[in-house]
């Protein structure tokens, strides 16, 4: 195991669905050596885009702890490789990620199924 690999999403070899290994690899070759975090960060966003949507979450209850969510988060395995993302994202001073964009994006053509739940304008 390199050292990237101890920060980066399920793999492709060896876990199935996961980011595929020869994607994580260009992605830190690109960015690992430099900032760490941003190389971790965009690792977790492509996996995040292979990922199905979950339903939205704005709050969550544990015992006498209460987090409420405004707007209300994705939830399931996406919004968990959202929130990774975003967490290494705070180190590198980056606070943009993929469910944060505030002005849509060209895909050339009929836009990705997630376009219709995805925020394209600022809270």
């Amino acid at each position: 195991m390199t050292d990237w690999q101890a920060w980066a999403p399920p793999l492709d070899p060896p876990t199935s669905g996961g980011l595929a290994l020869a994607d994580a690899q260009r992605i830190a070759d690109a960015y690992w050596a430099d900032d760490p975090h941003l190389c971790a960060a965009m690792q977790w966003e492509a996996y995040a885009a292979t990922l199905p949507p979950g339903s939205a979450v704005s709050q969550v209850q544990t015992g006498s702890q209460s987090v409420t969510y405004n707007p209300p988060r994705p939830g399931g395995d996406y919004g968990l490789a959202i929130s990774r993302a975003e967490w290494h994202r705070s180190f590198c001073g980056s606070l943009v990620s993929a469910p944060l964009a505030v002005a849509p994006l060209d895909f050339g053509g009929e836009p990705p199924f997630w376009w219709d739940w995805w925020e394209t304008e600022p809270p």
